[in-house]
């Protein structure tokens, strides 16, 4: 009828629509009906079941987010839709007389309303020139776009003009946005009722796909038996390694298999041993000295890099932590920063541990112990299982990376990093306290100036650190241009005030104010803590299952983010020192990145850049801004280095814009020039 009928609607993404049959797939599993109807739109469909409901007497409401349902509205039909207020999201219920309150017309004069004022959104002319204001009132005044016409010579001006010169765009506007009531589509009440879920099967696609939160929060975590191998049940028996001759004969199966499965922590050291199905309790780590030093036998464990730690602390060399559990999850999926022998039991064995042994206790020592026993006990110590649950995972675990072709990044990369993160957190850095405290009394003076210069350019005393203050003194009283509002107040982030320091001094004040301040809080005040009394250095701890770009981080105090950009960042760096007679040095990849985008992508461009020892940013910025390389300035290469990785990295043309800023008109150009060039 009108082939311009939302034209400009872009099709479903990809991505939108990869995840449709797997919605279905969940709703079939919920019992929920879909209906759909190849031809007719999700709206002729809503209409046709309200009509039909409303026809069998049924109390019908409508959920939807779209107003155009609101011609639907009638004697036991209402709408409810979402709306948002002071920041949060209410249901909102309309019914005839809401419509007529809010609009002055009824339900069904909407559609009327829609033919002389269109729909921008769905692309529907109407009568150019007529907004809602205007079309409300010609329909409060004679009921249908018929009787407009019909009172035609009643209008004036430029109304009538318009009206006469587009009446087939009303009639047509009118047309397009009726929703239909009678789609030929099958109506059986008892299909629609509410139904159990199909609880389990439910609970198989939440595991698939990773709907952790759904599983909580609908409490489908109960409805699996939670077995391994074949639903057989399992038994494990639990023991303390006291005598020497029992002790010597784990440590020969273990010397013999040549791999020990082991839970080790601050308060436990426990062995699983396959042979007798049975956790052992060893009280003596050093026992097991020997084992842990012999780099011919594999140790499988949990959080071996604290391991590393704890048994360096004891005097043990340990030799062949080559398999993590945490580890083995992060490689096999990166996205989870929760890789707890709980929930890598849950995820890879199909056992919820914690459900079971709410309901078990632990049997007395040498006796055996069966998981799903359903008979309360009283709850106990429970880490007897975790060297069973490793020695399950490390089967399965190892077998979904050789599926997945990990095993090498396993084996060569991050369990040797495993060791070299201890040894780092192990021997720490050292860190100048007197130096330290030195330069934060040098930040407390310069704080101290700079807060009398922010009085004295404001010409009143306030709180500095407080936004609410600093915002009236700012917008109220020194009439400075207001960039952003939020809820409680102006806002006066570094971005607000960045653009608007043109305008006053005190805000450069404030700026370095800040950036003193956080400075001292930070880096000062907040490394202190950490420097152990015994070694006179900070021990931070490193993590590599955090991060899902396989980046190491830093916790305890952070010290992956020391300032240097600022001289009294770079002044704050050299507190740390390395021993007498040692020097830090500092070494980095090229651009390794780029070489390896090049290598995949095998871009010419970027590769005769590399081959040519050129610089890859001023190349980029020369063909971008299409100036001769050796002249690319300084902040047309900056411009270019956003701009390469932010495409590596996924940048939209939007958020590249934000971060060029100054040439926001040309992002999307620079954009698509540089997608195709990289």
């Amino acid at each position: 009828m009108y082939d311009k009928y939302k034209a400009n609607r872009k099709g479903m993404p990809d991505e939108l629509a990869q995840q449709m049959p797997i919605l279905k797939e969940i709703l079939k599993a919920m019992n929920i009906e879909i209906i759909e109807k190849e031809g007719y739109e999700a709206d002729d469909i809503l209409g046709t079941l309200a009509k039909w409901g409303q026809s069998k007497n049924l109390d019908v409401t409508v959920l939807t987010g779209d107003r155009d349902s609101f011609q639907l509205i009638d004697k036991n039909i209402k709408v409810r839709i979402p709306r948002t207020k002071m920041g949060k999201t209410e249901d909102q219920d309309y019914t005839v007389e809401k419509i007529e309150e809010e609009y002055g017309v009824e339900p069904l004069d909407l559609i009327e309303v829609k033919g002389l004022m269109g729909d921008t959104s769905d692309n529907i002319p109407g009568v150019p020139g007529v907004g809602e204001k205007t079309a409300l009132n010609l329909i409060k005044e004679y009921k249908t776009i018929d009787g407009v016409y019909e009172n035609i010579d009643k209008q004036k001006g430029k109304l009538k003009e318009k009206l006469e010169e587009n009446k087939d765009l009303a009639y047509l506007s009118r047309t397009l946005g009726t929703i239909n009531i009678d789609s030929p589509i099958e109506k059986d009440l008892n299909r629609l009722k509410v139904e159990e879920w199909n609880r389990q099967e439910v609970l198989e696609i939440f595991k698939r796909l990773k709907f952790n939160r759904f599983i909580d929060r609908f409490n489908l975590v109960g409805d699996g038996n939670n077995t391994f191998d074949g639903n057989k049940k399992i038994t494990v028996e639990v023991a303390h390694l006291s005598d020497p001759k029992e002790t010597n004969i784990i440590k020969e199966e273990i010397s013999s298999q040549k791999i020990m499965y082991y839970y080790l922590d601050e308060q436990n050291f426990i062995i699983y041993s396959e042979k007798d199905n049975a956790s052992y309790y060893v009280e003596d780590l050093l026992e097991f000295k020997d084992i842990f030093e012999n780099k011919d036998i594999l140790k499988c464990g949990y959080k071996q890099k604290e391991n590393y730690i704890l048994l360096w602390e004891n005097n043990i060399n340990a030799k062949n932590l080559m398999f993590d559990v945490t580890i083995a999850g992060y490689i096999l999926n990166s996205n989870i920063n929760k890789y707890t022998i709980e929930y890598l039991a849950n995820e890879y064995l199909d056992f919820n541990l914690e459900e079971y042994l709410s309901e078990e206790g632990i049997k007395e020592e040498n006796t055996q112990l069966n998981l799903f026993d359903n008979t309360k006990k009283e709850k106990k110590d429970v880490a007897f299982i975790y060297p069973y649950l490793i020695f399950k995972l490390y089967k399965v675990l190892s077998k979904k990376m050789q599926e997945e072709d990990n095993i090498n990044l396993f084996k060569k990369i991050e369990m040797p990093l495993t060791e070299v993160l201890a040894s780092m957190q192990y021997d720490g850095i050292y860190i100048d306290k007197q130096e330290l405290l030195d330069f934060g009394k040098e930040l407390q003076n310069r704080l101290e100036i700079l807060t009398k210069e922010i009085y004295e350019l404001t010409g009143e005393e306030f709180n500095i650190n407080s936004t609410k203050q600093l915002g009236e003194v700012l917008f109220e009283k020194l009439k400075l241009t207001a960039v952003k509002k939020t809820k409680t107040g102006y806002s006066t982030d570094v971005d607000v005030l960045e653009k608007i320091k043109h305008e006053h001094p005190v805000i450069e004040k404030i700026l370095e104010y800040r950036q003193l301040q956080k400075l001292n809080s930070t880096y000062v005040e907040g490394l202190i803590p950490y420097i152990s009394e015994k070694t006179g250095r900070i021990h931070s701890k490193f993590h590599q299952t955090v991060t899902t770009t396989g980046r190491i981080s830093s916790t305890d105090p952070n010290l992956q983010n020391i300032p240097t950009r600022m001289e009294l960042g770079r002044k704050l760096r050299k507190v740390f020192k390395p021993k007498e007679g040692a020097i830090f040095i500092d070494a980095d990849y090229s651009q390794i990145e780029l070489r390896v985008l090049a290598h995949i992508s095998e871009d010419k461009n970027m590769i005769d850049a590399f081959n040519n020892n050129e610089d890859i940013h001023a190349q980029a910025a020369s063909k971008v801004f299409n100036v001769p390389i050796e002249e690319v300035t300084k902040e047309e290469r900056s411009k270019a280095k956003a701009v390469n990785f932010g495409i590596v990295y996924g940048i939209s043309d939007f958020g590249l814009g934000e971060q060029l800023r100054s040439i926001k008109k040309k992002s999307k150009r620079i954009y698509r020039t540089v997608s195709r060039k990289i």
